[in-house]
């Protein structure tokens, strides 16, 4: 495949990213607003806006600074974790050789987004109302790659790599592909991880793993 046809195979993979984002977080708001919470769903709206700003922004280029991919991720996942009964607790943890260097550091918009929803919607659905999730992202740095994880406490991978795709709207395979694009095909790591986390054989969560080329401009 030429490069330019790389390039309008990556741009298409990214234009799916933002109807699906955008369609997604009013749905959520709209549950709200029909079960009376007016006030506080008017304050997601005006979240929503500057979320959709940043969407917008960001889906035009192959590549935006991960300072922008982080905050988009952490209005997310407010967002998200506002809609839950009780709430969820999460923490980013960032390498700190990466810290000074967050608006020189490349990566593709909008990465993070679909795994984070996979964490929230799929693996902490069971905790809704308890306030017992745990949501964790880690961003470090690895042999001249970046490594982020996403990781939950829920109840697993429930679902098949399939259903996964289907539930998602945006297909892990994209997210893959993305990877391998940008990586370049002579890439032999394994881009994408995605696996139930057990303790004593019992489950205790599921992490999702990137690996990204390390692109610092």
């Amino acid at each position: 495949m030429s490069s330019n046809e790389l390039s309008l195979r990556y741009d298409l993979l990214n234009s799916q990213m933002n109807p699906h984002f955008i369609n997604n977080a009013i749905q959520s708001i709209c549950n709200a607003i029909t079960k009376g919470n007016v006030n506080q769903s008017i304050n997601w709206l005006n979240r929503l806006s500057h979320l959709y700003r940043l969407v917008q922004k960001s889906t035009k280029h192959k590549l935006i600074d991960l300072q922008d991919e982080i905050e988009i991720s952490k209005l997310y996942i407010e967002l998200q974790r506002d809609l839950f009964e009780k709430g969820f607790a999460y923490t980013i943890v960032i390498d700190e050789d990466l810290k000074e260097d967050l608006e020189h550091t490349k990566v593709p918009p909008l990465i993070l987004q679909p795994l984070i929803e996979n964490a929230i919607v799929h693996g902490l659905k069971g905790m809704k109302r308890n306030g017992k999730g745990e949501l964790k992202i880690s961003i470090m740095l690895e042999k001249e790659m970046l490594y982020a994880c996403i990781t939950d406490n829920g109840e697993g991978i429930t679902k098949t790599k399939k259903e996964l795709n289907e539930g998602s709207g945006i297909s892990l395979e994209n997210i893959n592909e993305r990877l391998k694009i940008i990586n370049g095909s002579t890439c032999e790591q394994k881009l994408l991880d995605v696996r139930t986390l057990r303790n004593d054989g019992i489950v205790a969560g599921t992490q999702s793993c990137l690996r990204i080329p390390l692109i610092q401009i």
